[in-house]
């Protein structure tokens, strides 16, 4: 009798246990996930590198995907024909490699079941992720993607925030020019991947259009680990300026090598590395005076809703990360708005309705103005302003009417 008591009470307890982790599931509303009872929740993918190569550019995606979400739902959320939808992006770790963000991104459409796509980091990564999306007939509007061939492919799915890649470095030529009529001389060296490649061929095709001489260009494997041999030849070749097309890591590698060798071009400039805190870290003294180019600064003038002017996105950036934004994160930030200015103009979910009101958006953001062309190609916007690192700090020095000091020339 005892035992048979004993197994009705484990019974009851089981059964108990059971009911209590029955009522901790997902809890009730229109959407899986992040609602409240009764909230409707909108879903987004987005597959991001957070590893691999890439890792520092894609967490500074990750950054403004974040804060744009975070300062919409706290509004209310996304307005669609008088009903608020909380934001609920959904990432996955592209590993920084095309194939896998591909893999990723279809497993956001088909097993997450997201409404839309927030492009990954890179353009040789949204090359394979926009050809999934485009199979699916899902929206994907990518912050950090430029190469031109991305857009040559007639996607009707794909909207990208930049200007094309291939003027990224012409504000750097455009100021040589200013600076000393005499520097003649160009290097461009470029890692073996679609971006790189692409703001590579754009700037030699500027520079000898201007009078420049290119006396080296070459390309190196995307996972170099030494560019010594590279630039001994620039060296030899008396290049006046260098410029590098590459990523964060392409950036402090070229840097170490041209100091070992005791290469000193008088302008030392790169595409993505001096507006990340992570090349002034990695390579203190060193990286003075090197100059990037910048897609948007907080010293721009542009103003809009959600977030107000750049200097206001710029305040609300550091409250919530404790630095300054680089162009990354307002790129990533912009893109969100885009995306729910579409939405709140297309007044539906509906993926044909909102890409319609894509095509036809013409607005005033904190980046700067947003149109896009029949590829999908942001023409609102002008091209890369130039930065220089000065004292640690980076600062605009080009164009003039954004400057924020004088250029310190030649590179020390």
């Amino acid at each position: 009798m005892k035992m048979k008591r004993l197994a009705t009470c484990l019974m009851v307890a089981i059964l108990g246990a059971a009911l209590l982790l029955a009522g901790c599931g997902s809890k009730g509303g229109s959407s899986s996930q992040g609602g409240e009872q009764g909230e409707k929740v909108l879903k987004i993918g987005a597959s991001l590198s957070f590893t691999g190569q890439m890792s520092r550019e894609g967490t500074l995606t990750k950054q403004g995907y974040d804060l744009w979400q975070k300062t919409v739902n706290n509004a209310g959320g996304i307005n669609i024909n008088g009903e608020k939808y909380k934001i609920d992006i959904i990432y996955k770790d592209d590993q920084s490699d095309a194939q896998r963000s591909a893999k990723l991104t279809e497993q956001l459409i088909t097993e997450e079941k997201v409404n839309f796509l927030l492009g990954p980091y890179s353009s040789g990564i949204s090359a394979a992720t926009a050809a999934i999306a485009e199979k699916y007939n899902k929206l994907t509007i990518v912050p950090l993607a430029n190469a031109p061939s991305l857009y040559e492919h007639g996607y009707k799915n794909l909207f990208g925030v930049l200007p094309l890649a291939t003027t990224y470095l012409n504000g750097v030529l455009d100021l040589a020019k200013n600076l000393d009529p005499n520097l003649k001389k160009v290097a461009i060296i470029s890692p073996d991947a679609l971006f790189s490649l692409s703001v590579a061929e754009g700037a030699k095709s500027y520079a000898e259009s201007n009078g420049f001489e290119v006396v080296y260009y070459d390309k190196y494997p995307a996972d170099t680990k030494d560019l010594s041999s590279m630039i001994t030849k620039i060296k030899g070749a008396g290049a006046q300026i260098l410029l590098g097309t590459g990523y964060l890591a392409d950036g402090v590698l070229a840097v170490r090598n041209a100091k070992d060798l005791g290469y000193k071009p008088a302008i030392m400039a790169f595409t993505i590395a001096t507006s990340i805190p992570d090349f002034r870290k990695s390579l203190g003294a060193d990286a003075e005076g090197i100059m990037g180019g910048e897609w948007w600064t907080p010293n721009m003038q542009w103003k809009g809703d959600i977030f107000g002017s750049a200097a206001d996105y710029t305040k609300a950036f550091k409250a919530e990360y404790n630095e300054e934004p680089a162009y990354y994160s307002a790129a990533a930030s912009v893109t969100g708005i885009i995306l729910q200015k579409a939405i709140e103009k297309a007044g539906s979910l509906d993926v044909n309705a909102v890409r319609e009101a894509m095509r036809n958006l013409d607005i005033q953001t904190f980046w700067g103005p947003i149109k896009f062309n029949e590829k999908g190609v942001n023409v609102g916007t002008s091209s890369a302003a130039v930065s220089q690192i000065q004292k640690g700090q980076v600062v605009v020095i080009w164009p003039k009417e954004l400057q924020q000091n004088k250029p310190i020339f030649p590179k020390p």
